[in-house]
């Protein structure tokens, strides 16, 4: 399926394609944790086990990360207005935030269900059905795992990527489920709460990492070595350049990200489009490029201001 919405829609062609393939992909995991949701309630009454109950209503709940999914990237595929020229792609990294948070939720929970295990263990049984459908949960959120991860990246989507992390956390949570029914069918021994503690840490330092992947954009974070490195290609091509400072990265959205810096060259005829043309071409993203009309005698190197970040510059 991954392979046919690239194919389909993924297209340079396609200037819709974005939007089209979050919003099909997020579809398919509403049904998928609505399947789950349904298996998992019948395996845990037919084990007994609360933990594959809340685990099933925890999947109910994962719907809730796919529809805030939706909601990041259709407005955030919002034309830009009057209102807000730069458009409203800063909503997804909202709406990534918030299945994070939802992620922190999922772990702060269990946990401590981990612990009411532990202190009250109950007897679950293990029957092949309920191992069946424990297996078969754990394909179907890994695949939700992989296909999200993908084309989060793809589309450069936070929500997609924090419901990829979501994916992954629940196919753990049910692994874990898994081994200790099998341990408490071999042993008799209660390991549900035991197997329950590290994998509620998991959960949590996950929600955490993602948190931080969409806090960064907003914040502002700077130029990555990566983008850095592109940057100076470009200004390799143009030997007339003999200083680029102030460079920032305004992030407006995934697909709407804005690039300023000046520059002090020795000859600026035809330089700036160029320049500009150059930098969308190599960056993928527009730029605002000032003229510095004074001599400079320095090299071009990218060079940054790590304790201030007050300054970054590109010399010759």
């Amino acid at each position: 399926m991954t392979e046919f919405i690239i194919r389909r829609y993924l297209r340079p062609e396609r200037p819709d394609g974005r939007r089209k393939a979050g919003i099909l992909l997020s579809i398919t995991g509403i049904l998928f944790n609505l399947l789950l949701f349904l298996l998992k309630t019948a395996a845990g009454t037919l084990s007994g086990s609360v933990a594959i109950i809340a685990d099933g209503f925890n999947n109910l709940a994962d719907t809730c990360s796919c529809i805030l999914a939706i909601l990041g990237i259709w407005l955030g595929d919002k034309r830009p207005d009057s209102k807000y020229p730069m458009g409203y792609g800063r909503l997804e990294y909202l709406s990534g935030l918030l299945i994070s948070a939802f992620i922190l939720f999922i772990g702060g929970r269990m946990f401590l269900s981990s612990i009411q295990k532990i202190i009250h263990p109950e007897a679950v049984d293990g029957c092949p059905t309920v191992i069946m459908i424990l297996l078969i949960s754990i394909l179907v959120k890994g695949y939700m795992y992989l296909y999200n991860r993908r084309i989060g990246r793809l589309i450069r989507s936070s929500g997609m990527k924090a419901a990829a992390l979501d994916s992954l956390c629940d196919c753990i949570a049910t692994f874990a489920i898994l081994v200790a029914v099998v341990i408490e069918n071999l042993t008799g021994l209660p390991a549900d709460g035991y197997t329950g503690i590290p994998v509620a840490l998991c959960i949590l330092w996950a929600g955490l990492s993602s948190i931080k992947e969409s806090l960064e954009p907003l914040l502002g974070r700077g130029l990555d070595r990566h983008t850095i490195e592109k940057l100076n290609e470009v200004i390799a091509h143009f030997p007339e350049i003999e200083k680029v400072e102030r460079v920032r990265l305004h992030d407006y959205g995934p697909s709407q990200k804005l690039l300023t810096f000046t520059v002090t060259a020795s000859s600026y005829e035809s330089l700036l489009p160029r320049l500009q043309n150059a930098v969308k071409e190599r960056l993928g993203t527009e730029s605002v490029i000032m003229p510095v009309y004074k001599s400079a005698s320095s090299c071009p190197q990218y060079s940054q201001n790590t304790e201030t970040q007050e300054r970054e510059s590109i010399e010759r």
